[in-house]
């Protein structure tokens, strides 16, 4: 293809692109953000695909870049600033990813020690091919267990930790989970 296409590719398939990733985000800025990204990439890239394939093309780099805004847009955080203290804003907002991550080790630990509490072996079997990433071929063999037998009784954890605390510490659904 070539660059004289851009606008005719354009006119053709900017209000598919904002709808799919309007889709994905629920948010009309993020949306047009998200056309913006994917246009200038097929910009850059034209001369190199195929015409027949463009609409999967267009499609699946919107679904991707919306993806990947939608992480961004879930992790930034507003902070109010005062007058011109970017500087403050700035360190503001990193103590607010610090103690967030703080809270999440606090609580994790937590939870392995109530794990630990209600079954020692699925603790030590979550501690080390969960949190360690221990390969589980060898954990399972150390244990006298199958490496099935393993991924049971760690299935059975799961749902353990699920049942009895995970429901009061639900993160926001994402994109995936609509």
């Amino acid at each position: 293809m070539k660059k004289e296409d851009f606008d005719r590719i354009y006119m053709e398939y900017h209000k598919l692109v904002q709808h799919v990733a309007f889709d994905i985000l629920q948010d009309h800025n993020l949306a047009q953000d998200v056309c913006q990204e994917v246009f200038i990439k097929l910009h850059q890239k034209i001369e190199r695909l195929d015409e027949n394939l463009i609409k999967g093309w267009i499609l699946r780099n919107t679904h991707r870049k919306s993806i990947d805004f939608w992480r961004k847009s879930y992790r930034k955080r507003e902070i109010p600033v005062v007058g011109e203290n970017i500087e403050g804003a700035l360190v503001s907002e990193y103590l607010v990813e610090k103690e967030t991550e703080c809270r999440r080790k606090e609580f994790r630990n937590f939870l392995l020690d109530e794990l630990k509490e209600k079954n020692p072996l699925w603790h030590d079997l979550m501690v080390r091919v969960v949190v360690e990433n221990e390969p589980a071929s060898e954990v399972a063999r150390e244990y006298g267990l199958s490496e099935l037998g393993m991924w049971m009784r760690l299935s059975r954890a799961r749902r353990w930790l699920y049942a009895n605390y995970y429901q009061s510490y639900r993160k926001p659904k994402g994109p995936s989970d609509r």
